[in-house]
């Protein structure tokens, strides 16, 4: 076996992801377990070698010698299975995260390798790191179980010794014979579990939580895997939803636009919601509105744009310095600034969510009504001020269109909702007059900001959300944002200075947000070509990314929220315009969510 410290780093689409609504974990295709937050996903990491090849913790089961690899998610699961194939015969290697299904003094993370035939030499290569620590601490090898200071124990039934500070077993596994490794955060049993038991109440687990969708189109199992994305980076005990597993994977590599986030962005997670409920999945997306519910009792009213999976504000950004990072590309940041920035945006978003809980039959508590006022009366009052805009950028605030927009849903909503107020109405009248009059580029198309000629593809979900844009300057909005944002298939967010130096890849949420305004406009032909190329964007086993460079590697934090969403997004709405035209994707998500198809019903409120 080579030193592992010499392995290179792996490229992003090589991992899978791993969870259990707590915590979560990339595997490689290799076999190495590279990142995992075992307790919960903004919790320090135990394996880590993700973010630096060398300092990182990592966990390896593979065969020793030449081998090949196929990976798959087993149906409607997350769990993984990784069959290497060599030269003495075939094995299995199946990975998942245990929830509550466990029971109590469950492991958070189980490793169960089988033998299918010949006999195959194996190697496992344990080494954790307690979180972004500068140094291992020794491991402890005795009786069948693994410790060090600051990490989970590992129960296994294989014979480790310590090599050169790496726990390591070798053994040969033939057809029938099988190994398994079970990581705890707590004191590990005296005997390893049963592991095939363990597996099969997790694979029944996430069984039974599938059957709850509501689409069965030609693409349910493709769309299932996004949902079950989606379900993965929820927070069971509070319902948040982060936006992605990781943090400081690259936007650029070796460039530092790096950022955590395993946080819940008000915003990504409002989306989730829509995309969760019109999929079907209601018990996650009312969690989400149980955990809003509470910050806006918290704060009254006065959102900030992300919490932690706990509804804490303070998300100080900090540097690992000691790390280099995935490809070199630093630095590596624990925590988010943008946690301080104001972004009007939000209050749209969540008084979207609030009305289409109340459309699709939910009532909403007495106590939000008043906290729902108060966001309408902010945005009423300070709409036309500038702010820190969508996409976080890192110079001085403007007046962005899209903030613009997203202040006329916290209006329009709060008077569906709670019923017209004269501040209400008459600024919701002054937004439309600001962005379909002196807000128009004189070349005729929606810009980014005010008085500036760059545009944004966030303006692209303008009619989404039921804005009564201008037609003709919305159709040459889109036509601009291909020639100057478009790469083929995909579409960068901007292109225009956001105050940090480099560039970025494409945003795979703004490629889909085409394809919805595509669809919109009518223009059929071509959202259906580029919804068809976008899906060539997921890896083997399903999972998208942030970003996409142009060669078609994935960049940004891995796997992101925004794309699975933007795929169900997307995929839903082709399947409303076959079953009803134009007229079927009109109108706010709400309209979008209650229309039903052959192949969808519409979602209702849990009792």
């Amino acid at each position: 076996m080579p030193v592992p410290e010499d392995r290179a780093y792996q490229p992003i689409e090589a991992y899978a992801l791993l969870g259990n609504c707590e915590g979560c974990a990339l595997v490689a295709r290799d076999g190495s377990l590279d990142w995992a937050c075992l307790e919960r996903f903004d919790s320090d990491p135990t394996f880590s070698r993700l973010l630096d090849r060398r300092r990182g913790g990592y966990f390896v089961v593979r065969p020793e010698g030449d081998y090949e690899t196929a990976r798959q998610y087993l149906s409607r699961t997350n769990i993984l299975q990784t069959t290497f194939t060599t030269a003495d015969g075939f094995v299995h290697l199946y990975d998942f995260m245990v929830g509550p299904e466990g029971g109590q003094g469950r492991p958070r993370l189980v490793r169960l390798i089988v033998g299918l035939s010949g006999s195959v030499p194996m190697i496992a290569a344990y080494r954790p790191l307690a979180g972004f620590a500068e140094t291992f601490a020794p491991l402890t090898v005795r009786d069948g179980r693994i410790t060090a200071e600051g990490c989970p124990s590992l129960s296994t039934d294989a014979r480790f010794e310590t090599e050169d500070g790496v726990g390591v077993a070798r053994f040969t596994l033939s057809g029938g014979e099988s190994r398994s490794f079970a990581l705890y955060l707590g004191e590990p049993p005296a005997t390893p579990p049963d592991a095939y038991a363990l597996m099969e109440d997790v694979r029944r687990t996430w069984a039974l939580w599938t059957r709850d969708s509501a689409y069965v189109g030609p693409l349910a199992d493709e769309l299932m895997r996004s949902a079950l994305v989606l379900k993965t980076l929820t927070y069971g005990p509070t319902g948040a939803i982060v936006a992605a597993a990781t943090t400081s994977l690259p936007e650029e590599v070796g460039g530092i636009r790096n950022w955590d986030y395993r946080f819940c962005w008000i915003r990504d997670a409002c989306l989730s919601f829509y995309v969760l409920k019109k999929f079907g999945m209601s018990r996650e997306a009312e969690r989400f509105f149980e955990f809003v519910c509470a910050l806006c009792d918290r704060e009254e009213g006065q959102l900030k744009p992300l919490y932690s999976i706990s509804g804490e504000a303070d998300l100080e950004e900090t540097v690992v310095e000691h790390f280099e990072g995935w490809r070199g590309s630093g630095p590596v940041h624990h925590g988010n600034g943008a946690a301080d920035q104001h972004q009007a945006d939000a209050y749209g978003q969540v008084l979207d969510l609030f009305y289409l809980y109340e459309r699709l039959g939910g009532t909403l508590p007495e106590g939000l009504h008043g906290h729902g006022a108060r966001l309408a009366d902010i945005s009423a009052a300070h709409w036309h001020e500038p702010d820190a805009g969508l996409w976080e950028p890192r110079k001085p605030e403007q007046r962005y269109l899209h903030a613009a927009i997203m202040n006329w849903v916290a209006l329009d909503r709060a008077i569906r909702l709670f019923g017209p107020r004269e501040s209400w109405c008459a600024e919701r009248d002054r937004i439309v007059a600001f962005v379909n009059g002196e807000a128009v580029h004189a070349d005729g198309y929606y810009p980014q900001y005010a008085g500036g000629g760059d545009v944004d593809a966030a303006l692209l979900i303008a009619p989404m959300v039921g804005f009564p844009v201008d037609e003709a300057v919305f159709a040459r909005t889109v036509d601009v944002i291909i020639e100057r944002l478009g790469h083929g298939q995909l579409v960068y967010r901007y292109k225009n200075d956001d105050g940090l130096p480099g560039k970025e890849g494409t945003f795979v949420l703004c490629a889909f947000w085409l394809v919805d305004a595509l669809l919109w406009l009518g223009r059929e032909v071509e959202a259906r070509t580029r919804f068809a190329a976008l899906r060539v964007l997921q890896n083997d086993v399903g999972l998208i990314a942030e970003q996409t460079g142009e060669d078609g590697a994935f960049l940004g934090n891995f796997p992101q929220a925004f794309s699975h969403l933007g795929l169900i997004h997307s995929a839903l709405m082709l399947d409303l315009y076959e079953h009803g035209g134009r007229a079927a994707v009109q109108g706010t998500y709400a309209d979008r969510t209650l229309r039903e198809t052959d192949t969808r019903r519409a979602p209702t409120i849990a009792a």
